[in-house]
């Protein structure tokens, strides 16, 4: 339709709200900006006096912060949508926000070009989905009625670029007049049918056809939030590219609890992180098999790829002249692995034809890995070169060809970035922060640390810090 979704924008920095502004082509999108305000305060007042359907949320601001404002306007505006500004890729800060239901999240990092199309078109396709499902269901309250079949189909898709195949679905099994078909949450339809057999359109991107038994007597409300659980939580890690039935009875929809144990991320992290996968094909497996029992979360598990994407670029990116690029989302385990295997053969693929021996490479990636695990330790390139069995000079030459950057900047880049992980992540003091990465002197320590990210510790701790 022609309607134009209305956006505010709320973020305490003016020229983030002018770039917002600018750069985005919201009209494209059907969206138009109607105002914006320094934090969630002034949002608050703004919204008693206008109409908005999206509010775009930075999560630290003085006065008032942006999960507290989500907070509060939620009581007063159940419809409002919320998509969070943030600079903080880190899981940990997303976290408590996506709890909240907020629809989307955009890292002020990632503000490129490329990327606004994709981010607007989830955006609204998670909208319209909404407003589409409010409008169909005002007038008669059909979600308290009892389910009398003994049991339903539900069609669960995870494609919210196009819903074509759905319709397509209808027309193939002659549903379409079938008056019992309800999207009973966004991207989500039940049905009754006595047939087991049904014709699937040749494209069905994930979406999956459920049966689901043991729903008689049941309430229709009752079945959509069984459904809306498993779609946030198992779809993810049981989606298959099949088209056939999937079997289930209602009891197994219940929310599965993720282990999202920090001590089991920081293991993946680091096993990811060291790259020795790359050159291995049955450790590639074995990191694979072991990732997908995890069972993370999807939204962790977004985040570790994320910060995998970073490493790989941080090291390979210049050798190879070429980056990885996360896609805007995952809708199953299997993207995931399909995005893996794509890294891991672009890896190889320079890499064989890669002017050292693998043992070479190994080498050097032992001596990257031993860095990582050693920060607090005095490291001496000699002694690193002695370990790897080379010389000096070969050693340097090697360690800056294959990472892309020497020894002696990537140890101190590598203390630096765990000296932000602590400034963040703890309360420890800056001296006691110094010497657990390396240094013995807090003065030296500040200053690297203020010509690597131009800020004092204390400074930065202050400012990106959880508020």
């Amino acid at each position: 339709g022609d309607i134009m979704l209305k956006i505010l924008i709320i973020d305490d920095d003016m020229l983030t709200r002018k770039g917002i502004q600018t750069l985005m082509p919201w009209e494209k999108h059907g969206m138009e900006i109607i105002g914006e305000a320094s934090n969630g305060k002034a949002a608050l007042e703004f919204l008693k006096e206008h109409q908005v359907d999206l509010a775009l949320v930075d999560l630290d601001m003085p006065i008032m912060n942006g999960t507290t404002f989500i907070r509060e306007a939620k009581k007063l505006y159940p419809h409002l949508n919320y998509v969070v500004l943030t600079v903080h890729t880190e899981f940990e800060y997303i976290q408590p926000v996506l709890r909240l239901g907020v629809i989307d999240y955009i890292a002020k990092t990632q503000f490129d070009q490329e990327n606004f199309d994709l981010i607007l078109e989830r955006i609204n396709a998670s909208i319209s989905k909404k407003l589409a499902s409010f409008q169909a269901f005002a007038p008669v309250d059909w979600k308290k009625n009892q389910i009398l079949y003994p049991h339903i189909y539900a069609l669960v898709s995870m494609e919210p670029e196009t819903d074509s195949h759905i319709s397509m679905f209808w027309d193939l099994n002659q549903l379409t007049q079938n008056p019992d078909i309800y999207e009973l949450i966004p991207g989500c339809w039940t049905f009754y049918s006595d047939t087991n057999r049904f014709v699937f359109p040749a494209s069905f991107p994930n979406t999956s056809l459920l049966c689901i038994a043991d729903v008689s007597g049941m309430t229709y409300e009752s079945l959509a939030k069984l459904l809306r659980n498993y779609k946030n939580e198992q779809f993810f890690y049981d989606y298959q590219p099949i088209h056939a039935v999937n079997y289930k009875r209602a009891h197994e929809l219940k929310e599965v609890q993720y282990v999202d144990s920090t001590s089991s991320l920081e293991h993946l992290k680091e096993k990811w992180a060291s790259l020795n996968w790359v050159y291995e094909n049955t450790l590639f497996d074995q990191f694979k098999i072991d990732l997908k029992n995890n069972r993370l979360k999807p939204s962790t598990l977004y985040h570790l790829m994320l910060s995998l994407e970073n490493i790989w670029n941080t090291s390979y990116g210049s050798l190879s002249g070429d980056s990885i690029k996360l896609p805007a989302s995952f809708h199953s385990w299997l993207e995931v692995e399909e995005w893996l295997t794509a890294v891991y053969e672009k890896t190889n693929l320079f890499s064989s034809s890669f002017k050292y021996s693998p043992e070479v490479t190994q080498n050097i990636l032992a001596a990257k890995l031993y860095v990582d695990t050693h920060l607090s330790s005095v490291i001496v390139t000699s002694q690193a070169a002695q370990n790897a069995h080379m010389s000096y000079g070969y050693f340097s030459r090697c360690f800056h060809d294959i990472t892309g950057i020497s020894f002696t900047d990537y140890c101190t880049q590598a203390r630096i970035e765990k000296a932000k992980e602590y400034l963040l992540h703890t309360t420890n003091s800056i001296q006691q922060i110094a010497s657990d990465t390396g240094y013995n002197d807090e003065k030296y320590f500040s200053r690297i640390f203020k010509k690597q990210t131009g800020f004092t510790p204390s400074d930065y701790r202050k400012k990106m810090g959880a508020p």
